[in-house]
């Protein structure tokens, strides 16, 4: 293994979805004196992924679940890619639209291989393409086909089980997928990590996706344009994050937005804005000499250890590796990581989490690309909470004078802002 000390290069992004336009769609529900979406127009190009935003009541849940037609417009077109599909066969329809909802909405009495087999069986593939696409997908979501093509839902973890519902809801390979509220059931660092994930396959797949969601930090975190609504499916702004975050379009936005303002422009910068530093890694099984000498003459004074994708499983320091003769098996699992897709905010609370000064970075497989220090971070979100708030004092993370992670990477805690000097 070798030193690591930039990123590589992105290879060419190809898109893979279709276009989606409301014409007009309204939903008028029986008993109810206003629709609860009027007359809403809305374009969403090819391989954009777009997040539906506003307070309850304002018709994105609607909004989306008329895009596939499981709530039926009253009025108005859907068109996919210029077709109109008003009046399709509903389940053909759907078929060729994937759809995740909170908590997956997994089969319970499936094993997880039958659950993304679902739409692929019913569309007549054979056992070897499913089998295939199968263990792409698990790969793909970050999980290993071995271990868990054959469990059931119940075995897993709340974001396994999530990671299973985007598997499946893209098992026949849709130009579109549809999400609502998908992270909403997760502990926040899976949410994180799920997001990411999201974003790494939206990367690489070229989807045209669509997510309702509650948390405007998160419509701006995934979103290449976040729609807020208001009552009545009422579009207030339709627009890229930045474009929203500087210039509300309306005193309905500057209100929705609010106290959220400030974080979500720190969402706005990306671990990937940020060239990593270098890190030396190493895998289980190699003699410690070896390594030390490599990380030493990389000016390094700890090591990432990797499996054989590249995952990092430890970040010993020198001194621990001098210990053994060779790297051990051991797995930290509270190694704080992160995507190159995450904001410098999750990278942050990751090494707070993780009482760490540093995290370590990640491409959208998992394979470790380098690494980041709070010193870094903390610079940049400075400067833009001084941007944001000038006027504000903030909270100030220093570097904890004595304790330190093994890998020598300084402990990170939170202190008020130092007195003026006398």
């Amino acid at each position: 293994m070798t030193e690591l000390s930039t990123a590589s290069s992105q290879p060419e992004r190809t898109v893979t979805g279709a276009s989606i336009q409301l014409d007009g769609v309204m939903k008028q529900y029986r008993g109810q004196d206003k629709p609860a979406v009027a007359e809403l127009d809305l374009e969403i190009e090819a391989g954009d992924i777009v997040t539906f935003v506003g307070p309850s009541g304002c018709g994105k849940t609607t909004t989306l679940k008329m895009i596939n037609r499981l709530i039926e417009p009253s009025e108005g077109r859907i068109l996919i890619d210029g077709r109109d599909v008003t009046h399709e066969n509903p389940d053909k329809l759907r078929q060729g639209i994937g759809y995740v909802i909170q908590s997956g909405g997994l089969f319970p009495h499936w094993s997880v291989e039958k659950n993304i087999a679902a739409i692929p069986r019913v569309l007549g593939w054979d056992k070897k393409r499913i089998a295939e696409r199968t263990e792409y997908l698990l790969d793909l979501v970050g999980l290993d086909a071995a271990t868990f093509a054959h469990r059931l839902p119940k075995d897993m973890s709340g974001g396994q089980q999530q990671r299973v519902g985007v598997a499946r809801a893209l098992a026949a390979d849709p130009p579109i997928l549809l999400m609502d509220e998908p992270f909403g059931a997760v502990d926040p660092i899976t949410r994180v990590r799920l997001q990411d994930s999201l974003i790494a396959i939206q990367h690489e797949l070229g989807k045209t996706i669509v997510v309702v969601t509650h948390d405007f930090e998160e419509a701006t975190k995934l979103g290449d344009k976040v729609l807020i609504l208001s009552e009545g499916g009422h579009i207030e702004q339709y627009a890229a994050p930045e474009e929203i975050l500087a210039n509300p379009a309306t005193p309905f936005v500057e209100d929705f937005i609010g106290s959220g303002a400030t974080l979500a422009h720190l969402t706005l910068s990306r671990v990937r804005d940020v060239p990593p530093e270098g890190v030396t890694t190493a895998q289980v099984g190699e003699t410690s000499e070896t390594v030390i000498r490599r990380a030493r003459a990389a000016g390094h004074t700890w090591v990432v250890v990797v499996d054989n994708l590249g995952h990092p499983r430890a970040w010993p320091s020198l001194d621990e590796l001098a210990a053994k003769p060779q790297v051990s098996d051991y797995i930290d699992r509270r190694l704080p990581v992160v995507a190159r897709s995450s904001t410098l905010n999750d990278a942050l609370d990751s090494m707070l989490a993780a009482s760490q000064g540093g995290v370590l970075v990640t491409d959208g497989r998992g394979a470790v690309i380098g690494s980041l220090s709070i010193g870094t971070v903390m610079e940049i979100i400075r400067g833009q909470l001084s941007e944001a708030r000038p006027e504000e004092e903030h909270t100030n993370y220093v570097e904890h004078p004595e304790g330190t992670h093994s890998g020598e990477m300084p402990v990170i805690v939170a202190a008020d802002e130092p007195d003026e000097p006398a």
